[in-house]
């Protein structure tokens, strides 16, 4: 398996990582002490876990595999793996950010210099996913137009009608 690297989604990738420590950089300063901020990211990462459960969901459903023999279904299922593995990344991104909040608020008493680490940590996974949330509409998006496409293939395929 010869797989090409897309050099897009690697400069994607680097320049998410820079700015994400950047945001790290700045923004821990900024959190730290600050339970009002601290809260906006919790509920706004947990509201976001659940949104994406429900993408996995409508990304997993098998109905959305293209119609025809199982080759076509086989070649159409990589496709939807791949986005269920990207998203699956992302949802472990929103849950170690959580994750990391919890873990300093528990070492803050006792190890103030570890909660220290663990904003600069957890600042970093969060603007990481956050970035990376940003490309969730657009691939809802594109996943519907797939879907709706298919739909009207078969409804042309069922009224006799060839392009």
């Amino acid at each position: 398996m010869n797989k090409e690297i897309d050099k897009e989604k690697v400069k994607y990738g680097i320049c998410i990582m820079l700015w994400s420590l950047l945001a790290s950089y700045f923004g821990q300063p900024l959190i730290h002490g600050n339970q009002d901020a601290i809260n906006v990211i919790v509920t706004v990462f947990s509201i976001l876990a659940g949104f994406l459960v429900a993408v996995i969901t409508l990304v997993g459903d098998p109905k959305s595999l293209p119609s025809g023999s199982w080759q076509v279904a086989r070649m159409g299922s990589d496709l939807t793996y791949n986005r269920l593995i990207r998203h699956k990344w992302l949802f472990k991104g929103y849950l170690i950010t959580l994750f990391l909040i919890f873990a300093s608020i528990v070492a803050k008493n006792k190890f103030p210099t570890t909660q220290v680490v663990l904003e600069y940590i957890y600042m970093f996974f969060a603007a990481t996913s956050c970035f990376l949330s940003f490309m969730l509409p657009s691939a809802l998006m594109e996943l519907q137009k797939e879907r709706i496409e298919h739909e009207i293939e078969e409804r042309r395929k069922n009224e006799g009608i060839d392009e």
